[in-house]
C-alpha cells in the first residue's frame, strides 16, 4: 500500500477532572454527558490504540500501519520493543485540577515497574491557570513524605502560573500537576505508567512508596534541552518545534523523518507529489502522521497557521 500523510481518529477520555471545552475549542463532537480530560489523538498502547480515518488505510490501526509501512512511515527511527509507534500526542483538558503525580525514569522502572514517560506541554488556553512543576527549593525526601500524610503537598511544590503558547518540559521523574483552567497539547513517550502523589482530596488511589522512589528532588530547570529559535524542546525520544506560516504560504516538511504535526491556529494542508492521499486538510486542533517516505511533502497554509511539529530522531526506541 503507497503511503500518505494519515489522520486518525480521537480517543476519547473521561476524567473526572475533564470538561467541554475541546467542543468550544476544536468543534469536537464529544461523548454526551462525559466531562473529557484526554483526547488522544496519536497512540499505540494497549490502553488505546489509534486507528486511521482517512485514505486507502482508513480502519487500519496505528500498530499494524507501523508494521506495514516499517522504513517508509519510521525512516530511521524505530519502533518500540513490542513493535508498537514510538510517540503518544494528546490534547488535555483541566476544568479541574489534575492529581498531582510522577512518572517513573529509566533507573526508577527497575524497581517500580511500567515504562519511562517523559512529556512536555503547550499551553493552548489558560483561563486563569497554573501548573505545578517539580519539589519547591530545599524540600527533603522527607519533609515531602509528611506533607502528602498532613495533605498540605501543595506548600512544598512550585506552582507556575500560565499563559497560552507556554511551553514546559516534564522530564519523568519530575513531580507534576495541571492546574484548573488550562487546555494543553501533550508530547510524550508512549507509556501510561503514573502514579499518584495526592487526589487533592477526591479519593482516589494514591502510590506513595512508588511515587517516592521515582520523584528526583533537585530543582528542575526552567529551560528545556536544545531549545532555540523555533525548536522548543529536543531529547533522545523526540524533537518539538513550534512553527508558523502565512496565508498562501508554502513550508517544506522534514525530509526522510517520521513527523506529526498538531495545528495550533489557522487552516492548511498537507501536500504530497504521488500517492492516493496529495492534499489532507486541516484545521486548528487536528493532527497528522507525515510518514518518513513521502515525496517531498509540504504544508500549504490556506490562512496563517501555527502548529507543532514533532520529529522522531534516529535509532529512538
Amino acid at each position: 500500500m503507497d503511503i500518505y500523510p494519515c489522520r486518525f481518529q480521537p480517543i476519547y477520555k473521561p476524567k473526572i477532572w475533564g470538561g467541554r471545552n475541546l467542543e468550544r475549542l476544536f468543534g469536537r463532537a464529544l461523548p454526551a454527558e462525559s466531562p473529557i480530560g484526554e483526547s488522544w489523538e496519536l497512540a499505540d498502547l494497549q490502553e488505546g490504540t489509534s486507528t486511521v480515518a482517512n485514505g486507502p488505510a482508513a480502519g487500519t490501526t496505528l500498530t499494524e500501519l507501523t508494521r506495514r509501512w516499517g522504513r517508509g512511515l519510521l525512516g530511521g527511527a524505530r519502533p518500540m520493543d513490542n513493535g508498537r509507534f514510538p510517540l503518544l500526542l494528546k490534547l488535555l483538558d483541566a476544568e479541574d485540577t489534575l492529581s498531582l503525580q510522577v512518572h517513573p525514569d529509566a533507573e526508577a522502572v527497575k524497581t517500580v515497574g511500567g515504562a519511562v514517560k517523559t512529556e512536555c506541554w503547550y499551553i493552548v488556553e489558560s483561563r486563569g491557570g497554573f501548573l505545578y512543576k517539580g519539589v519547591a527549593d530545599g524540600v527533603t525526601p522527607e519533609r515531602f513524605r509528611e506533607a502528602v500524610k498532613n495533605d498540605t503537598v501543595g506548600e512544598v511544590v512550585r506552582r507556575v502560573d500560565v499563559s497560552a503558547d507556554d511551553f514546559h518540559y516534564l522530564p519523568a521523574g519530575t513531580v507534576h500537576a495541571l492546574g484548573a483552567g488550562v487546555v494543553v497539547a501533550e508530547v510524550q513517550t508512549p507509556s501510561d505508567t503514573t502514579f499518584r502523589v495526592s487526589d487533592w482530596g477526591r479519593g482516589r488511589e494514591i502510590h506513595l512508596e512508588q511515587s517516592m522512589q521515582c520523584i528526583h528532588f533537585e530543582p528542575t530547570p526552567d529551560t528545556a534541552p536544545g531549545a532555540d529559535g523555533e525548536t522548543l524542546l529536543e531529547t533522545e525520544y523526540f524533537t518539538v518545534a513550534r512553527v508558523s506560516e502565512s496565508a498562501r504560504g508554502r513550508r517544506p516538511l522534514p525530509a526522510g523523518r517520521c513527523a506529526a504535526l498538531m495545528v495550533l491556529e489557522g487552516s492548511a494542508s498537507v501536500c504530497c507529489e504521488s500517492g492516493p492521499e496529495r492534499r489532507v486538510p486541516l484545521n486548528k486542533g487536528d493532527t497528522v502522521l507525515v510518514p518518513a517516505g513521502l515525496d517531498r511533502p509540504v504544508l500549504a497554509a490556506e490562512t496563517d497557521a501555527a502548529w507543532l511539529e514533532i520529529t522522531l530522531p534516529e535509532g529512538c526506541a
